[in-house]
């Protein structure tokens, strides 16, 4: 049986926003349900964690996978606060390899040795690009 998820994509500035975006682009129609946050100034990341802990809350049954841009930072320390839950995960450091392993590969609760190969997994994804020496005699 599939796993009722949210993933829910806190970051500074509008990063949130361009992942859900382009997860959205790539997937199409996701297999789980997705919010994203957006720190602008003025506003304060508690607001949106409180908001977040009362779903949790309300629904306990459900996994709630949170990822965030900076660890340490302002967002990730407030959505620390919700690790108290034992349906909630979270992660910090996202990029989009992680949000779309996430949708794809695990459709059952993560359990440690998941979070374990998603982290290895979403960190594979960061090259450098070079040209080899076959490419560069084609220039």
């Amino acid at each position: 049986m599939k796993n009722e998820r949210k993933i829910v994509i806190a970051s500074h500035g509008l990063m949130a926003k361009g992942m859900e975006d382009t997860c959205r682009m790539i997937i199409g129609d996701l297999p789980y349900e997705i919010e994203s946050y957006s720190l602008v100034p003025g506003r304060h990341p508690d607001e949106f964690r409180s908001r977040v802990e009362d779903e949790i809350r309300s629904n306990p049954e459900k996994e709630y996978v949170i990822l965030t841009d900076l660890y340490g930072a302002s967002v990730c320390t407030s959505m620390y606060q919700l690790l108290v839950y034992e349906n909630v995960v979270l992660f910090s450091g996202m990029n989009l390899n992680l949000l779309l392993i996430l949708m794809l590969e695990y459709p059952e609760r993560l359990k440690k040795e998941d979070i374990e190969a998603i982290v290895r997994g979403s960190a594979d994804g960061l090259k450098q690009v070079r040209l080899s020496a076959e490419e560069e005699e084609d220039f």
